[in-house]
């Protein structure tokens, strides 16, 4: 008995890959693709098979991809959080916001809309703004930051930090 090791058993990834490849191609007869690398039309129908079960796994959806992971109940509210949400944390633009109401959830939005929704929420937060006692700041610590590349001067209370 001969301890030889078989040419398809040395054969490299990328090599096993190609054929696999050719094979389910189906543009070159197999016993072509077999003669090349001396291996066995055994082994190149196997490779043919892998590479198949390979594309049917990437194309098939997964068993859970389309298991509902909550209900999610869309209010006003939620919409204009959503618009506050896009624009202040992801840094959307209009544009991108009325992009993503029309691709997504296949609804209208306006740009004015937008606008509108963050000159309320503005108000709001000047109103809390305004409302905030500052008389117990003893001693300020300021400094300058730069929102849109205009300087801001802030403010810190140093007994609080």
């Amino acid at each position: 008995m001969s301890s030889a090791v078989s040419v398809a058993a040395t054969l490299p990834p990328a090599t096993r890959k190609e054929i696999g490849i050719q094979a389910i191609a189906r543009t070159v007869p197999i016993s072509h693709l077999a003669s090349q690398p001396q291996v066995s039309r055994k082994f190149v129908y196997q490779q043919g098979d892998k590479a198949a079960r390979s594309l049917d796994e990437s194309f098939a959806a997964s068993a859970g991809d389309d298991e509902v992971l909550f209900h999610l109940p869309v209010t006003k509210n939620w919409v204009y959080q959503l618009i506050l949400g896009l624009v202040l944390i992801c840094h959307s633009s209009y544009r991108r916001v009325v992009e993503l109401f029309r691709d997504l959830f296949d609804t209208s939005i306006s740009i004015g809309t937008v606008h509108n929704r963050l000159q309320a929420a503005t108000e709001q937060a000047v109103e809390i703004n305004q409302a905030q006692d500052l008389s117990g700041i003893t001693v300020g610590l300021q400094d300058e930051i730069f929102q849109a590349d205009k300087p801001v001067l802030v403010g810190v209370d140093a007994s609080s930090s």
